[in-house]
Protein backbone atom coordinates (compact mmCIF):
# COMPACT_ATOMS: atom_id res chain seq x y z
CA UNK A 1 0.00 0.00 0.00
CA UNK A 2 1.26 3.59 -0.71
CA UNK A 3 -0.09 6.44 1.10
CA UNK A 4 1.07 10.31 1.06
CA UNK A 5 -0.29 12.74 3.81
CA UNK A 6 -1.44 16.15 2.69
CA UNK A 7 0.52 19.25 3.58
CA UNK A 8 -2.37 21.72 2.09
CA UNK A 9 -5.66 21.33 0.67
CA UNK A 10 -5.74 19.97 -2.68
CA UNK A 11 -7.95 18.08 -5.44
CA UNK A 12 -7.64 14.29 -4.60
CA UNK A 13 -6.64 13.83 -8.59
CA UNK A 14 -3.60 15.94 -7.96
CA UNK A 15 -2.76 14.48 -4.38
CA UNK A 16 -2.71 10.81 -6.41
CA UNK A 17 -0.79 12.66 -8.87
CA UNK A 18 2.02 13.14 -5.87
CA UNK A 19 1.54 9.58 -4.75
CA UNK A 20 2.67 8.01 -7.82
CA UNK A 21 4.71 10.74 -10.25
CA UNK A 22 3.67 10.01 -13.97
CA UNK A 23 0.66 8.14 -13.65
CA UNK A 24 -1.88 9.09 -16.26
CA UNK A 25 -5.77 10.60 -15.35
CA UNK A 26 -7.29 7.78 -16.41
CA UNK A 27 -5.62 5.22 -14.38
CA UNK A 28 -6.33 7.53 -11.28
CA UNK A 29 -9.69 7.19 -12.10
CA UNK A 30 -9.53 3.91 -12.23
CA UNK A 31 -8.34 3.29 -9.23
CA UNK A 32 -11.15 5.30 -7.29
CA UNK A 33 -13.62 3.66 -9.60
CA UNK A 34 -12.50 -0.11 -8.76
CA UNK A 35 -11.84 1.05 -4.46
CA UNK A 36 -8.61 1.47 -4.12
CA UNK A 37 -8.22 4.70 -2.96
CA UNK A 38 -9.00 5.86 0.70
CA UNK A 39 -8.49 9.03 2.78
CA UNK A 40 -8.00 8.31 6.30
CA UNK A 41 -9.46 4.96 5.62
CA UNK A 42 -12.46 6.25 3.88
CA UNK A 43 -12.59 4.54 0.82
CA UNK A 44 -13.07 7.26 -2.16
CA UNK A 45 -15.76 6.42 -4.88
CA UNK A 46 -15.70 10.52 -6.41
CA UNK A 47 -12.52 11.79 -8.44
CA UNK A 48 -13.51 15.22 -7.78
CA UNK A 49 -13.34 14.99 -3.82
CA UNK A 50 -11.15 17.56 -2.23
CA UNK A 51 -8.05 16.75 0.19
CA UNK A 52 -7.88 18.36 3.65
CA UNK A 53 -4.09 19.39 4.84
CA UNK A 54 -2.86 16.98 7.30
CA UNK A 55 -5.17 14.07 5.62
CA UNK A 56 -3.82 10.49 4.68
CA UNK A 57 -4.60 9.77 1.19
CA UNK A 58 -3.75 5.69 0.37
CA UNK A 59 -3.89 3.83 -2.93
CA UNK A 60 -4.07 -0.28 -1.78
CA UNK A 61 -2.19 -2.72 -3.54
CA UNK A 62 -4.06 -3.83 -6.94
CA UNK A 63 -6.44 -7.04 -5.82
CA UNK A 64 -5.25 -10.22 -6.92
CA UNK A 65 -7.09 -12.32 -9.19
CA UNK A 66 -9.85 -14.61 -8.18
CA UNK A 67 -8.74 -18.21 -8.59
CA UNK A 68 -10.35 -20.16 -11.72
CA UNK A 69 -12.82 -22.40 -9.57
CA UNK A 70 -14.46 -18.73 -8.23
CA UNK A 71 -16.19 -17.38 -10.93
CA UNK A 72 -18.03 -13.88 -10.84
CA UNK A 73 -21.18 -13.47 -12.36
CA UNK A 74 -22.07 -9.67 -11.62
CA UNK A 75 -20.76 -7.15 -9.86
CA UNK A 76 -20.98 -2.90 -8.91
CA UNK A 77 -20.85 -1.02 -5.63
CA UNK A 78 -23.23 -2.38 -3.80
CA UNK A 79 -23.06 -6.32 -4.57
CA UNK A 80 -21.12 -8.97 -6.29
CA UNK A 81 -22.58 -12.58 -7.28
CA UNK A 82 -20.39 -15.91 -7.44
CA UNK A 83 -20.82 -19.72 -9.19
CA UNK A 84 -19.74 -21.44 -5.96
CA UNK A 85 -17.74 -24.60 -6.76
CA UNK A 86 -18.53 -27.46 -4.50
CA UNK A 87 -16.28 -28.66 -1.87
CA UNK A 88 -15.40 -24.62 -0.74
CA UNK A 89 -16.58 -23.33 2.20
CA UNK A 90 -18.88 -20.62 2.13
CA UNK A 91 -17.53 -18.51 5.52
CA UNK A 92 -15.34 -19.48 7.98
CA UNK A 93 -15.80 -21.81 10.67
CA UNK A 94 -14.28 -23.33 14.13
CA UNK A 95 -12.17 -25.40 11.75
CA UNK A 96 -11.42 -23.32 8.26
CA UNK A 97 -11.04 -19.98 8.36
CA UNK A 98 -8.81 -19.27 4.92
CA UNK A 99 -10.08 -21.26 2.45
CA UNK A 100 -13.72 -20.12 2.01
CA UNK A 101 -15.47 -17.66 -0.27
CA UNK A 102 -15.84 -15.15 1.71
CA UNK A 103 -12.07 -15.10 2.38
CA UNK A 104 -11.16 -15.44 -0.97
CA UNK A 105 -13.55 -12.16 -1.79
CA UNK A 106 -12.08 -10.03 1.15
CA UNK A 107 -8.69 -10.33 -0.14
CA UNK A 108 -9.76 -9.73 -3.87
CA UNK A 109 -11.66 -6.33 -2.61
CA UNK A 110 -9.30 -5.20 -0.33
CA UNK A 111 -9.70 -3.11 1.39
CA UNK A 112 -13.00 -2.83 0.53
CA UNK A 113 -15.24 -4.51 3.19
CA UNK A 114 -17.46 -7.97 1.92
CA UNK A 115 -20.63 -8.43 3.47
CA UNK A 116 -22.07 -12.13 4.00
CA UNK A 117 -25.67 -12.01 2.79
CA UNK A 118 -26.57 -15.90 2.97
CA UNK A 119 -25.06 -19.08 2.82
CA UNK A 120 -24.41 -22.58 0.88
CA UNK A 121 -23.42 -25.47 2.12
CA UNK A 122 -19.79 -26.87 1.07
CA UNK A 123 -21.12 -29.34 -0.90
CA UNK A 124 -23.40 -27.53 -2.78
CA UNK A 125 -22.44 -25.57 -6.09
CA UNK A 126 -24.23 -22.65 -7.71
CA UNK A 127 -25.42 -18.84 -7.26
CA UNK A 128 -24.03 -17.29 -4.40
CA UNK A 129 -24.45 -13.69 -3.06
CA UNK A 130 -22.21 -11.34 -1.14
CA UNK A 131 -22.79 -7.28 -0.20
CA UNK A 132 -20.24 -4.79 -1.04
CA UNK A 133 -21.70 -1.63 0.89
CA UNK A 134 -23.39 -1.39 4.22
CA UNK A 135 -26.47 0.02 2.13
CA UNK A 136 -26.86 -3.76 -0.20
CA UNK A 137 -25.74 -5.48 2.96
CA UNK A 138 -29.33 -3.77 5.03
CA UNK A 139 -31.63 -4.05 2.29
CA UNK A 140 -30.68 -7.13 0.81
CA UNK A 141 -30.52 -9.41 4.58
CA UNK A 142 -34.17 -7.52 5.02
CA UNK A 143 -35.24 -9.22 1.88
CA UNK A 144 -33.79 -12.27 2.43
CA UNK A 145 -35.80 -12.26 5.97
CA UNK A 146 -38.60 -11.43 4.75
CA UNK A 147 -38.19 -13.93 1.49
CA UNK A 148 -38.63 -11.11 -1.38
CA UNK A 149 -36.41 -12.78 -3.75
CA UNK A 150 -36.58 -16.41 -5.93
CA UNK A 151 -34.18 -19.23 -5.10
CA UNK A 152 -34.48 -22.34 -7.24
CA UNK A 153 -32.62 -25.26 -6.70
CA UNK A 154 -31.81 -28.71 -8.27
CA UNK A 155 -31.14 -31.86 -7.00
CA UNK A 156 -31.07 -35.43 -8.44
CA UNK A 157 -32.63 -37.65 -5.52
CA UNK A 158 -32.72 -41.38 -4.94
CA UNK A 159 -35.66 -43.28 -6.22
CA UNK A 160 -39.10 -41.79 -7.80
CA UNK A 161 -41.37 -39.35 -5.89
CA UNK A 162 -45.01 -39.35 -5.64
CA UNK A 163 -46.89 -36.81 -6.17
CA UNK A 164 -43.91 -35.41 -8.67
CA UNK A 165 -45.18 -31.47 -7.42
CA UNK A 166 -45.68 -30.25 -4.23
CA UNK A 167 -44.85 -28.69 -0.66
CA UNK A 168 -42.81 -29.77 2.46
CA UNK A 169 -43.61 -28.01 5.59
CA UNK A 170 -41.71 -28.83 9.03
CA UNK A 171 -40.20 -27.07 11.68
CA UNK A 172 -36.38 -27.58 12.14
CA UNK A 173 -33.47 -27.11 14.94
CA UNK A 174 -29.85 -27.91 15.24
CA UNK A 175 -28.45 -30.39 18.06
CA UNK A 176 -24.92 -29.63 19.61
CA UNK A 177 -23.34 -31.45 16.94
CA UNK A 178 -24.43 -28.98 14.00
CA UNK A 179 -26.86 -31.86 13.21
CA UNK A 180 -30.29 -30.51 11.77
CA UNK A 181 -33.21 -32.48 12.65
CA UNK A 182 -37.00 -31.66 11.60
CA UNK A 183 -40.53 -31.81 13.50
CA UNK A 184 -43.89 -31.53 13.13
CA UNK A 185 -43.98 -29.56 16.36
CA UNK A 186 -43.84 -26.02 15.80
CA UNK A 187 -42.32 -25.63 19.28
CA UNK A 188 -39.57 -27.22 18.78
CA UNK A 189 -38.00 -25.62 15.48
CA UNK A 190 -38.12 -22.45 12.78
CA UNK A 191 -40.74 -22.84 10.34
CA UNK A 192 -39.75 -24.47 6.62
CA UNK A 193 -41.11 -24.56 3.91
CA UNK A 194 -40.00 -26.05 0.61
CA UNK A 195 -41.75 -26.83 -3.11
CA UNK A 196 -40.51 -29.24 -4.94
CA UNK A 197 -41.39 -30.50 -9.18
CA UNK A 198 -39.82 -33.46 -10.52
CA UNK A 199 -38.51 -32.53 -14.02
CA UNK A 200 -37.39 -35.77 -15.38
CA UNK A 201 -36.99 -39.31 -13.26
CA UNK A 202 -35.97 -43.21 -14.18
CA UNK A 203 -35.32 -46.46 -12.26
CA UNK A 204 -33.04 -44.94 -9.82
CA UNK A 205 -33.36 -41.42 -9.67
CA UNK A 206 -35.37 -37.94 -10.16
CA UNK A 207 -34.20 -34.66 -11.43
CA UNK A 208 -35.86 -32.50 -9.21
CA UNK A 209 -36.24 -28.27 -8.79
CA UNK A 210 -36.95 -27.32 -5.32
CA UNK A 211 -38.02 -23.62 -4.52
CA UNK A 212 -37.38 -22.09 -1.16
CA UNK A 213 -40.31 -19.96 0.76
CA UNK A 214 -37.70 -20.00 4.11
CA UNK A 215 -33.84 -20.64 3.51
CA UNK A 216 -32.90 -22.64 6.98
CA UNK A 217 -29.85 -24.65 7.28
CA UNK A 218 -29.93 -27.91 5.42
CA UNK A 219 -33.48 -27.07 4.39
CA UNK A 220 -33.30 -28.63 1.19
CA UNK A 221 -31.30 -31.86 2.63
CA UNK A 222 -34.01 -32.49 5.69
CA UNK A 223 -36.95 -32.58 3.58
CA UNK A 224 -35.62 -34.67 0.93
CA UNK A 225 -34.54 -36.99 3.82
CA UNK A 226 -38.03 -36.54 5.56
CA UNK A 227 -39.57 -37.01 2.07
CA UNK A 228 -38.29 -40.63 1.90
CA UNK A 229 -36.11 -39.81 -1.08
CA UNK A 230 -32.36 -38.36 -0.12
CA UNK A 231 -30.31 -36.53 -2.21
CA UNK A 232 -27.60 -38.84 -4.09
CA UNK A 233 -24.17 -38.28 -2.34
CA UNK A 234 -25.51 -36.65 0.83
CA UNK A 235 -24.57 -39.42 3.37
CA UNK A 236 -25.89 -37.30 6.57
CA UNK A 237 -28.69 -36.98 5.42
CA UNK A 238 -29.83 -40.71 4.73
CA UNK A 239 -28.36 -41.42 1.29
CA UNK A 240 -27.39 -44.94 0.12
CA UNK A 241 -25.51 -43.90 -2.82
CA UNK A 242 -22.26 -41.69 -4.18
CA UNK A 243 -21.82 -42.42 -7.40
CA UNK A 244 -20.31 -39.20 -9.04
CA UNK A 245 -18.55 -38.41 -5.71
CA UNK A 246 -20.25 -35.25 -4.61
CA UNK A 247 -24.02 -33.96 -3.25
CA UNK A 248 -26.17 -33.86 -5.94
CA UNK A 249 -27.33 -29.96 -4.63
CA UNK A 250 -27.10 -26.98 -7.00
CA UNK A 251 -27.93 -23.43 -6.85
CA UNK A 252 -29.32 -22.94 -9.90
CA UNK A 253 -31.32 -19.02 -9.86
CA UNK A 254 -31.11 -16.60 -7.29
CA UNK A 255 -33.37 -13.40 -8.55
CA UNK A 256 -33.72 -10.60 -6.36
CA UNK A 257 -34.52 -7.14 -6.47
CA UNK A 258 -31.38 -5.00 -6.63
CA UNK A 259 -30.43 -3.02 -3.00
CA UNK A 260 -30.47 0.64 -4.44
CA UNK A 261 -32.16 0.71 -7.74
CA UNK A 262 -34.59 -2.22 -6.66
CA UNK A 263 -34.45 -3.42 -10.26
CA UNK A 264 -35.23 -6.94 -10.43
CA UNK A 265 -32.49 -8.79 -11.57
CA UNK A 266 -31.53 -12.28 -11.84
CA UNK A 267 -28.68 -14.87 -12.03
CA UNK A 268 -28.15 -18.63 -13.66
CA UNK A 269 -25.11 -21.49 -12.87
CA UNK A 270 -25.89 -24.24 -15.39
CA UNK A 271 -26.71 -27.87 -13.62
CA UNK A 272 -23.12 -29.32 -13.30
CA UNK A 273 -22.86 -31.86 -15.94
CA UNK A 274 -22.30 -35.20 -14.13
CA UNK A 275 -25.64 -34.27 -12.72
CA UNK A 276 -26.48 -35.60 -16.29
CA UNK A 277 -25.27 -38.84 -16.07
CA UNK A 278 -27.81 -39.71 -13.66
CA UNK A 279 -30.96 -38.19 -15.04
CA UNK A 280 -31.45 -36.79 -18.49
CA UNK A 281 -33.87 -33.90 -17.57
CA UNK A 282 -34.18 -33.46 -22.01
CA UNK A 283 -34.12 -29.63 -23.72
CA UNK A 284 -35.09 -28.29 -20.03
CA UNK A 285 -31.67 -27.24 -19.08
CA UNK A 286 -29.98 -26.93 -22.91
Amino acid sequence: MMEYRTTESLPLMEALARLVPGSSKSAQRNWIKVGRVTINGKIIQRPDTSVAAGQTVRLAHKSKPLPQLLRILYEDRHLVVVNKPKGLLSVSTNFETEKTVHAILKEHYYPNRVYVVHRLDQDTSGVMLFALSQEGYDKLKEDFKTHALQRLYIAVVEGQLAPQKGSWTSYLWEDAHYRVHSSDDPKKGEKAVTHYEVKATNRQHSWVELTLETGKKNQIRIHCHGAGHPIVGDRKYGASVNPIKRLCLHAYILAFHHPVTRKWISFTSPPPDEFFTLVNPGKVYA
